[in-house]
């Protein structure tokens, strides 16, 4: 693999640019160590002291499904769907059997440990993602860093103990993997996460359209053995208790405001579904499933063999990677950890197009203020009971067309990417960032 890469800025910059360049870069660092220092504070200290401030409730599903496991019963006998946002342990068996060791420790040590792990695995993921995406003349591991500690969907799994940053690690080594070349790897990696997680096996779909058909069919074997392996482990009627009691309502509609899918989208618009789980209705159910397909196949136009540069072959995983979030019946808030990889991605795209990028990145400015600033700051403003107040005034409808945004927004990254990737690279690009596709 050849690179040619440019300097940041470009070398006819001035010297002015060159001053911005090293201010820009001192604001990271200092943002990366005041970051990392926040959170050796915050995750480290105050939980070893017993003062951590977090509350932490969702870890009670995975910590109930670790002793189920140990004891030999079910994960799923607390699963609760009567809710909108139901309760209790909802993954794949195989993540019920990868969280059995921590049945092994002192309850406060199992969330000390689960905190740890969650920590390491975002911020692990974060750096992984930085320094495949983003150029190399960039400070790449400092960017990780401190988008992996200030990004609050990110942040929000360590709050309250939730996964999804396991989920990010892969996927991170996934990505890294696809631009390496390492298609098997890349497959199976995709595979183990679908096994804890279902969603990523929509990024198979990308490996099938770039043409690697090894990474496909490793991804599936993984998949497969990750079902044995549940079923090995915990027997045939719980794995059966998934997939007839607890898979067909994660597929049910789902309008709470913290879903960001086109499920989440469309049932809002209709107002079904939102605070209280609804009765079947077509119409919402047939446009998302519409728009989900849609969306796969806007995916499959996106992606395309032969040579790419480095920078584009990055952007079509990110493409996948948004279309895993929207595309699914459920996808909460917190799970948009995953678009540091599509951030990371589209900031390099449009880097490499230069002024052709111009619009891309504006888009990657707006999910990042948006997703990350905005959402959050609603989420932490918000209560059940002012939710219930709204829901009972006149702007309950455009309260909840707001609630959309996170979503919007990836969808609006996701259809800028793939304009710029359709689009006649821009003149000397080849130059600029040549990279031979693997």
């Amino acid at each position: 693999m050849s690179v040619i890469t440019r300097r940041w800025p470009a070398p006819h910059a001035g010297r002015s640019a060159r001053d911005w360049r090293q201010i820009l870069t001192l604001v990271i660092t200092a943002g990366a160590i005041a970051s990392s220092l926040s959170a050796v504070y915050q995750f480290i200290v105050l939980p070893l002291s017993g003062a951590f401030t977090g509350p932490f409730e969702d870890f009670s599903a995975y910590a109930q499904a670790a002793h189920a496991v140990a004891a030999g019963t079910s994960p799923y006998a607390s699963f609760d769907p009567s809710t909108i946002v139901m309760s209790g342990f909802d993954y794949p068996p195989f993540a019920a059997v990868v969280l059995r060791p921590l049945a092994a420790l002192p309850a406060h040590w199992e969330q000390i440990v689960w905190l740890w792990v969650a920590l390491a695995a975002l911020v692990g993921g974060a750096v992984i993602t930085a320094r495949a995406l983003l150029p190399v003349e960039w400070p790449r591991a400092r960017i990780g860093v401190l988008g992996a500690l200030t990004f609050p969907p990110a942040t929000y799994n360590l709050w309250h103990g939730q996964m999804n940053t396991v989920i990010f690690l892969l996927l991170a080594l996934a990505v890294s993997d696809y631009l390496g070349g390492h298609r098997t790897r890349c497959g199976a990696i995709l595979g183990i996460a679908a096994g804890i997680k279902l969603a990523p096996i929509v990024l198979l779909f990308v490996l099938a359209r770039r043409g690697w058909w090894r990474g496909v069919f490793a991804g599936i074997a993984a998949g497969a053995a990750t079902l044995a392996a549940g079923l090995l482990a915990l027997g045939w009627p719980v794995t059966r208790q998934y997939l007839t009691s607890v898979l067909p309502v994660l597929n049910r509609d789902n309008g709470w405001i913290y879903n960001q899918t086109w499920n989440g989208v469309v049932n809002r618009l209709a107002r079904h579904s939102v605070l209280v789980v609804g009765g079947p209705s077509p119409w919402p159910h047939v446009v998302a499933t519409a728009l989900s397909v849609a969306t796969l196949g806007v995916l499959l136009v996106a992606v395309r063999r032969g040579q790419r540069t480095r920078a584009e072959r990055g952007a079509e995983f990110a493409c996948g990677v948004i279309v895993m979030l929207v595309i699914g019946t459920v996808t909460w808030y917190p799970v948009y950890v995953h678009v540091l990889i599509a951030l990371a991605a589209a900031a390099s795209l449009a880097y490499e197009r230069g002024v052709h990028g111009r619009v891309l990145a504006g888009w990657t400015g707006a999910a990042l203020v948006g997703v990350g600033a905005v959402a959050s700051a609603t989420i932490a403003a918000l209560t059940i009971q002012s939710i219930g107040a709204i829901s009972a005034g006149p702007l309950w409808w455009l309260f909840l067309q707001a609630c959309s945004l996170p979503a919007l927004l990836a969808v609006g990254l996701l259809v800028a990417m793939i304009r710029v990737l359709r689009a006649s690279p821009a003149p000397g690009a080849a130059l600029r960032v040549a990279a031979r596709a693997p």
